[in-house]
C-alpha cells in the first residue's frame, strides 16, 4: 500500500513556492528568511511539478474543445488564452478558475472555421 498523502501539507508548499515565485527573491533568499531548508523546498517544487504532469495526462478534452491546462506553480507571467472565434482573454496571475471556465463557456463551444482549411 502506497504512502497516504497529507493534503494539507501540500497546500501549504504550494502556496510557499508560490509566494517565492511572485517575491522574486532566490530560492535560497526565500527560504533563508522563513528558516526553511532549501533542499527540502526544491524537493516539494519537483514532486508537485510530477504530481501536476500526472494529473494533467489524465484529464480528457472537456466538451467545449479546450483541453483542461495546469500551469506550472512558478508562472509569473499573465496567459492570453485565444479562442478560435477570435476573442483573446488575458488572464491575470492569480486568476479565479471558476470565472475563468465561466467566461470561457459563454464564448461557446470551439468549432472549426469552415472556411480554414
Amino acid at each position: 500500500m502506497g504512502k497516504v498523502r497529507n493534503a494539507s501539507k501540500e497546500r501549504q508548499w504550494r502556496r510557499l513556492i508560490r509566494e517565492q515565485v511572485e517575491s522574486g527573491k532566490s530560492v535560497a533568499l526565500f527560504c533563508g528568511g522563513r528558516l526553511l531548508p532549501v533542499h527540502q523546498f526544491y524537493w516539494w517544487q519537483r514532486t508537485l511539478r510530477q504530481r501536476d504532469v500526472r494529473a494533467d495526462s489524465k484529464h480528457r478534452r472537456s466538451e467545449t474543445g479546450f483541453v483542461p491546462v495546469r500551469l506550472p506553480v512558478f508562472a509569473a507571467m499573465p496567459i492570453e488564452v485565444v479562442h478560435p472565434r477570435g476573442c483573446v482573454v488575458r488572464v491575470p496571475i492569480g486568476f479565479d478558475p471558476v470565472s475563468l471556465r465561466r467566461v470561457l463557456e459563454t464564448l461557446g463551444p470551439c468549432q472549426p472555421d469552415p472556411l480554414e482549411k
